[in-house]
């Protein structure tokens, strides 16, 4: 998995995939599988993701990634997999966690279908 992560990670430079992979292959975790089923099943709200724990951090991601973040939360819009529900929580938080479990969601499932 380290291998292909790693393939994946050079190609996509500078995008929000980029970032999940870093933090996979870098962080805290001895196998990048531990990560993807940690965030997979906790979410960025429990801390499970260092680099997005603080608003300066999320916000910073936020500003960063904002054409991407757009990006895909639109494509939740059409799937009817996020409605136009009002946020209780920091906005550029909010969608900082649901994209970068989004992409991390599906890097998991990608590599999963592949074998890895």
């Amino acid at each position: 998995m380290k291998t292909k992560l790693q393939k994946k990670f050079d190609e996509n430079q500078g995008t929000i995939t980029a970032a999940v992979i870093e933090d996979a292959l870098y962080y805290g975790y001895d196998e990048p599988q531990q990560f993807f089923e940690d965030l997979l099943q906790h979410g960025c709200q429990w801390g499970t993701v260092s680099s997005m724990i603080y608003y300066y951090d999320t916000h910073k991601f936020y500003d960063k990634h904002y054409d991407e973040i757009e990006d895909i939360r639109l494509e939740l819009q059409e799937e009817w997999i996020l409605w136009n529900e009002p946020i209780d929580s920091d906005l550029k938080n909010y969608y900082a966690w649901l994209a970068y479990e989004h992409v991390a969601y599906n890097i998991y499932n990608e590599l999963e279908m592949e074998g890895s």
